[in-house]
């Protein structure tokens, strides 16, 4: 029997969805279960209990595999992606000795032991020096052996959370390396983990407490008859992780030549370009991490605190037009939108650094909003924001186009908060390019399904799954005289705002004692 479709699964902060596509990328059938919010047990933590994931996982698995609009039969296979940077420990049968730590956490190992003289000399002639105390600081593993010992001591693997679903689907310990980025010791370069001992040293970590890593188009494992019954996923079923949920946003688009950015509007804000050549910055300005494409790279510019910004500022300022949002049922940023649509570009004078959380390369980066007048209301601020966040990916995305030395010619972008006009249209000011909003918000899930796709051999080249399953919708162009106001802006105000509040965040630091870094 051909076998025509293929599902796609999202796990993401706030929730899972399931959606099951046809070889054109339509969506013939949808589920989506949200996930219990982080909790913080401490200032700056943030967990999420593994059990609630798989609870929401089977939902919503059950619930699109009774949808009548697609033959079950006919599934291929089922792909992958997730939220990245999070760590559960687990036993040998796969059971969790602890809550998932999520990538907005922001514990740390007070005095972490010394690097030898051994690991110091390895990381240089890797090139590496710089990250000795950051990896040693900030490793989850390090912290877990320093503060929570006896979770260590019982530890068997160390799981991501898509190791752990295919732990529970095929029982097998088994993952992308596309899917770990951060604290994780892997050699992007080879698609695996560092080799060489010492490093996994640093990160606190040995090789056997890691899943085995294959590439994204790569079947893990085929669903278990017990698996099956919780999922109602049929016995047999092709496992396929393909990427870290912002790598598969970027397969989503069809972002694959290094000439298109793609824009993540999600809980964090990223921008990705796709390039066949490994390039790395040592200063961490942007990161590169294993794409959703074997034997590609992704250049990633990130905001922790991206478009969840957008979610504290209805929070904090932005009661009355969540209230309004309710009462007509849309999303608090369709009222947003409307009530900035009158503000023009630069807000007037009002300007956001977007580091909420700090960026890793600025080391005293705080947020900040500077240029406030009588005139300005709460819609400033939230429009500010917007374009804070546009600022902070175009200063980013200039450093990687000089690396790849290939000019941005298209912007696409994905997640949530691409349905704001305002945010997709500032981005296509801010960066003087046409900016396409995809046919589907859903283009993480697609470019996991995408993964799968092809790993199942539905079709031959990715090239010939994106030309199929994706398609670009509503485009923005540039405002010509907005476009001018926000180039000045960049240039003149918003390139040399950190430079000179550096010092200032630095004292404040020292007189506070407080810092997220």
């Amino acid at each position: 029997m051909n076998k025509e479709f293929i599902m796609g699964i999202d796990s993401g902060t706030q929730s899972v969805r399931a959606i099951v596509y046809d070889m054109q990328g339509n969506e013939l059938a949808v589920e989506k279960a949200p996930h219990e919010p982080y909790f913080s047990l401490n200032p700056g933590w943030a967990e999420q209990k593994p059990e609630d994931y798989w609870k929401k996982f089977c939902t919503v698995t059950n619930k699109v595999m009774q949808s009548k609009n697609f033959d079950p039969e006919k599934l291929a296979g089922v792909g992958i992606t997730s939220q990245r940077g999070n760590v559960i420990p687990v036993d040998k049968q796969g059971t969790p000795l602890r809550n998932a730590i999520i990538y907005l956490d922001q514990r740390y190992t007070e005095d972490p032991p010394p690097a030898s003289k051994k690991i110091k000399l390895l990381f240089g002639l890797l090139g590496k020096s710089n990250v000795i105390k950051m990896v040693q600081r900030n490793s989850y593993f390090t912290w877990i052996y320093r503060y929570e010992p006896e979770v260590y001591n019982k530890t068997h693997k160390f799981c991501l959370i898509t190791s752990w679903f295919v732990k529970k689907l095929t029982d097998n310990f088994h993952d992308s390396a596309s899917m770990f980025v951060g604290y994780w010791p892997l050699e992007a370069k080879k698609f695996d983990w560092y080799s060489i001992n010492g490093v996994l040293d640093v990160f606190n970590v040995k090789r056997e407490q890691l899943p085995k890593l294959h590439k994204p188009n790569e079947v893990l494992g085929h669903v278990t008859r017990e698996a099956s019954k919780e999922t109602g996923l049929p016995e047999g079923l092709p496992v396929v992780v393909g990427a870290g949920d912002k790598q598969s946003e970027s397969l989503g688009t069809g972002a694959i030549t290094p000439n298109i950015g793609t824009i993540s509007f999600g809980t964090a804000v990223t921008m990705e370009v796709m390039t066949k050549k490994y390039i790395e910055d040592s200063k961490l300005r942007f990161f590169t991490w294993c794409s959703a494409l074997p034997d590609a790279w992704v250049l990633e510019s990130f905001i922790y605190r991206g478009f969840w910004m957008a979610r504290w500022f209805t929070e904090e300022m932005g009661q009355r037009e969540a209230a309004e949002a309710k009462q007509r049922n849309i999303a608090p940023e369709a009222v947003l939108d409307e009530v900035i649509r009158d503000i023009p570009p630069g807000s007037m004078g009002l300007m956001v650094q977007p580091y909420w959380t700090p960026h890793p390369s600025l080391k005293y980066s705080k947020g900040s909003i500077t240029g406030f007048a009588s005139t300005h209301t709460r819609a400033h601020i939230y429009r500010a924001i917007l374009e804070g966040l546009g600022f902070e990916l175009r200063r980013l995305s200039e450093l990687i186009q000089k690396r790849t030395k290939i000019p941005l010619t298209e912007i696409r972008v994905g997640g949530g908060g691409s349905k704001s006009d305002a945010a997709v249209q500032i981005a296509a000011d801010i960066f003087s390019l046409p900016t396409s909003r995809m046919r589907t918000y859903e283009t993480c899930a697609l470019g996991a399904a995408i993964d799968a796709a092809v790993g199942v051999g539905m079709f031959n080249t990715f090239e010939e799954a994106v030309n199929a399953m994706v398609e670009t919708g509503q485009k923005f162009y540039p405002n010509e005289q907005s476009s001018r106001i926000y180039n000045d802006l960049f240039n003149d105000v918003y390139l040399k705002t950190y430079n000179a509040l550096a010092p200032l965040y630095k004292r404040s630091t020292e007189i506070t004692g407080y810092s997220e870094n």
